[in-house]
């Protein structure tokens, strides 16, 4: 190289090869410090605070408790437990059948079991349980083969099967599904599975329920015999005579200020020690109603579209496909008929303070609260009462021919069956119907009330607009179904709500059973944003083809409208399919906007419609629509890289998927 290059250059050539060497050891310094760094302080980790997100709305003030443990096992020494009932829930079943099943558990064997939110513990310290006890799985599966918000992070640490042993653990299990869906019981299955990989022993066979059949409840009980029989056999514990034993103390306090009590909000637990883990999206707030309108109206079916602003809460931010929360409230013919039945009606406003008598029981109520506003906004009230609660019931019946029905409605499948058939049967109505002169349900303790009725759950809604477009107001589109049960025509409890906050001329008239007391609501109600895995793709030049009927349309509104939007500022945009499902031409919903956005952008949306009641056009389905679209289907999804979406029923999804299917495997 000398002899190519001369003094003056190799010197400078030094200079630059020793500031190279300068500049790289730099680096290298810069990039282990920026590694450490990153996987101290800014790689995620498990939050030790994940379990916030979860935290009832019911759950408030004094009766709030955060646990004094996360470690269960810790926790169950604490409380001289024989065991813990988890739970994973979505709806709230698998909770009101965890705590039924507790209570069983106490009052027929004197076992104390712990019943526990998957979302309060730390994972790992199940292996801490020791043989001599042993935990109880009661978990749901929902969507695709999800678990609950609860149960997740539980579910992906024991799936990761990592460096971990669960052989001391004895457990049992038993999963809430729809065998119409493709993931039936899924998240039961990979617990099991990865409980069985761990090194635990499953204690009996996993039971399972199948929503698709009805049979919840009679899936429940079979199992639930099934444990009760292994424990009697196999454990060898001794049955006790039944003596009931009341969860809840409840005391009425006239000195308290009206002012004070709770009126319907669903008030989160708050604590300095959330903010860590602050979801903007987690939190409840009262959002105002901007407009309402009916964009359909038929004597069986209704749809309202409603607008939401969101714009005062700057830190609630919602995503094009998200869902929106919206706590109900009971109608007014309901809390009365309940409030009259337990001859409560002159204590109707009186201040109550309610706590668990088990220390360890967390509250689904706030307090203090007024019987009123508590079977108004703060218990299921309206929902159907099960056979086990029929059962109970009978044992505080003063007439011993109320309590021989009782009994016997309650054990006989088909009796029930046939007296659900021809009546809507809350409890409400349960009492009414069995009080005679001789049995005024004077002796039903005001606890087993708490004990029988979930607490009121949230009704999720797709929300139908998109983030880009209206970041600061959402919408939603609510099908309002009515059926008729005997002489009566009801409609679902939310659905019915959301009515009755429409103008006198919106609200359904056809008797009282629609009215809502709205407690100074006016036109807001309690919601909240609830992220979604039904997401657009993340570059718009992918093709999205959508099927859906009825409401199913909801979230496609929202994914069209942005990918409009983003064709009109120069972004590339791949083309949308989308194959809507209506019963007939009157049921087209949303119809002038989307033929006005087709009209503007034919080239990238496509609007095939499916009319399977129309008396002008043979019988269709959007399935047979995606049967004879099945090749274009396929090649958009295997050559331009497409992306299927189905929003609807899960056996028209299976349908759809089923018959488009085989095409979609000839072209890939």
């Amino acid at each position: 190289m000398s002899k190519l290059l001369g003094t003056s250059h190799l010197a400078a050539l030094d200079t630059i090869l020793f500031q190279t060497q300068i500049d790289d050891i730099i680096f290298i310094l810069y990039a282990i410090v920026s590694y450490g760094l990153y996987h101290r302080y800014i790689k995620e980790k498990p939050d030790p605070y994940h379990h916030i997100w979860f935290d009832r709305p019911q759950s408030i003030d004094g009766n709030c408790k955060i646990a004094e443990s996360r470690n269960i096992s810790t926790k169950l020494d604490e409380n001289n437990k024989d065991g813990v009932i988890f739970w994973g829930s979505q709806s709230g079943t698998a909770e009101t059948f965890a705590t039924r099943l507790a209570r069983d558990c106490r009052s027929r064997f004197g076992l104390e079991m712990l019943v526990a939110d998957l979302s309060d513990y730390d994972p790992e310290s199940i292996g801490d349980v020791p043989t001599s006890k042993f935990a109880i799985f009661i978990v749901s599966t929902y969507g695709e083969g999800d678990p609950s918000d609860n149960a997740a992070q539980f579910i992906s640490w024991l799936a990761s099967n990592g460096p971990i042993s669960l052989s001391n653990l004895r457990y049992a299990a038993f999963g809430l599904g729809n065998s119409k869906y493709q993931f039936y019981n899924r998240v039961v299955d990979v617990l099991t599975q990865s409980l069985d990989t761990v090194g635990a022993t499953m204690m009996l066979p996993v039971g399972k329920a199948d929503d698709a059949q009805g049979a919840t409840e009679d899936d429940f009980i079979a199992w639930k015999t099934t444990l009760f029989t292994h424990f009697v056999e196999t454990l060898g514990y001794g049955e006790r005579p039944y003596v009931y034993e009341p969860a809840w103390k409840i005391v009425e306090d006239p000195s308290l200020d009206i002012i004070d009590l709770h009126t319907g909000d669903p008030v989160e637990c708050r604590s300095d020690r959330f903010t860590k883990s602050a979801v903007p999206t987690s939190t409840i707030q009262r959002l105002p109603i901007k407009s309402i309108h009916r964009l359909l109206s038929t004597e069986s079916r209704n749809f309202i579209h409603m607008e939401i602003d969101i714009g005062d809460y700057p830190e609630m931010k919602y995503r094009t496909g998200d869902h929106l929360a919206v706590w109900p409230s009971n109608p007014k013919p309901e809390v009365d008929r309940l409030l009259k039945v337990l001859h409560l009606e002159g204590s109707r406003h009186t201040p109550l303070l309610i706590s668990a008598v088990e220390p360890s029981t967390q509250t689904k109520i706030p307090n203090p609260v007024s019987w009123e506003s508590l079977f108004r906004s703060y218990l299921e009230i309206c929902a159907p009462v099960s056979r086990e609660t029929l059962i109970s019931l009978s044992r505080f019946a003063e007439c011993l021919s109320v309590r021989a029905g009782l009994e016997k409605l309650g054990a006989d499948v088909q009796l029930y069956q046939e007296f659900c058939a021809n009546r809507h049967i809350n409890l409400g109505r349960v009492l009414e119907y069995f009080t005679t002169e001789f049995n005024t349900w004077s002796k039903l303790p005001q606890s087993f009330l708490l004990e029988s009725l979930a607490g009121l759950a949230p009704r999720y809604y797709s929300i139908s607009s998109s983030s880009i477009v209206s970041p600061k107001r959402l919408s939603i589109t609510v099908a309002i179904d009515t059926i008729s049960i005997g002489n009566l025509t009801t409609g679902g409890l939310n659905t019915s709500y959301i009515s009755a906050m429409c103008t006198q001329s919106l609200s359904q008239s056809h008797d009282d059973e629609s009215e809502f007391t709205l407690v100074d609501q006016g036109t807001k109600l309690y919601a909240q944003v609830r992220a979604s895995k039904f997401r657009l793709p993340v570059l718009a030049k992918h093709p999205i083809i959508m099927v859906c009927a009825g409401s199913g349309i909801a979230p496609f509104r929202g994914f069209i409208a942005e990918r409009i939007r983003l064709a009109q500022i120069g972004r590339e945009v791949g083309k949308m399919m989308l194959l809507f499902g209506c019963r007939n031409d009157e049921d087209y919903i949303y119809r002038e906007e989307f033929e006005t956005m087709h009209k503007e952008n034919p080239s990238i949306l496509e609007i095939i419609l499916a009319y399977s009641r129309s008396n002008v056009s043979p019988k269709r389905y959007v399935q047979d629509q995606a049967a004879e679209r099945k090749d274009e289907i396929a090649r958009l999804m295997t050559e331009d890289g497409g992306y299927l979406y189905i929003c609807g029923s899960a056996s028209m999804a299976r349908d759809v998927t089923s018959r488009i299917g085989d095409s979609h495997k000839e072209n890939t």
